[in-house]
């Protein structure tokens, strides 16, 4: 007997973070991207994978508002997402850091004079990623956090001293750079001073709480993508 045809599924993509996952010439492309899609062939004769990308801050909301089944590639929050969970088995571990202009620093931010203009720190819109003395500094007023749209409008506001900081992913900020470096004449990783890391944090696909009734799979899909995607790592780390 022929097995039922695929399940389709559909899991939202971040459109705009590079080297993980964004669009280039009308296609997502991205290590995770990649990876996911590899996962996905081991399971075809079951699921039928589809990757949507969609500007970060949507796509969140989107599970927010229980119109999506899946977003990658969050980092875990329990408490500001608590509308996600589970989560995938770990993607890939980042390193967050602060780029910043020279002169300024974000170490030891909670002994910054509090008479002291605030610094302007630059983020990509909907990222939750300031570690405890960070949201205290900003709670205090030492730091103004701007939500700019992606990494590289992020990294121009940097470059023009519109923001005194940009916290980011290590390797997307400095491949930003680079693909900036034409643009903006001058513009190197040395133009910044990698000041501090903020976290290291693991990346995953995050699956909409609850709603088992309008996914009845999701349970055997979370298992299996889990599975394949355990697969799929352990064959690039051991070649």
């Amino acid at each position: 007997m022929r097995a039922a045809s695929p399940i389709p599924v559909t899991i939202l993509a971040d459109d705009s973070y590079p080297p993980y996952s964004y669009v280039q010439d009308g296609k997502l492309v991205g290590i995770y991207p990649t990876l996911i899609l590899e996962a996905a062939k081991l399971i075809k004769e079951e699921y039928l994978v589809e990757l949507r990308p969609i500007p970060w801050k949507r796509g969140v909301a989107a599970l927010e508002q229980g119109e999506a089944f899946a977003l990658m590639p969050p980092y875990i929050h329990l408490d500001t997402r608590p509308y996600i969970w589970p989560y995938s088995v770990a993607l890939k571990q980042e390193e967050v850091v602060a780029f910043c202009n020279p002169g300024i620093t974000l170490q030891n931010i909670m002994q910054r004079d509090g008479e002291l203009a605030p610094i302007n720190i630059g983020l990509n819109a909907g990222f939750l990623i300031l570690d405890d003395a960070l949201k205290e500094a900003r709670k205090t007023g030492r730091i103004i956090v701007w939500e700019n749209k992606n990494t590289r409008a992020n990294i121009i506001k940097l470059y023009k001293k519109r923001v005194d900081c940009y916290i980011n992913d290590r390797l997307s900020t400095l491949i930003g750079i680079s693909d900036l470096q034409d643009q903006l004449p001058g513009l190197s990783a040395q133009s910044f001073v990698e000041d501090r890391i903020v976290l290291s944090r693991s990346a995953h696909i995050g699956y909409l709480k609850g709603y088992e009734g309008k996914y009845p799979y999701k349970a055997d899909f979370i298992a299996k993508m889990d599975e394949a995607l355990n697969t799929v790592l352990q064959k690039a780390t051991h070649p």
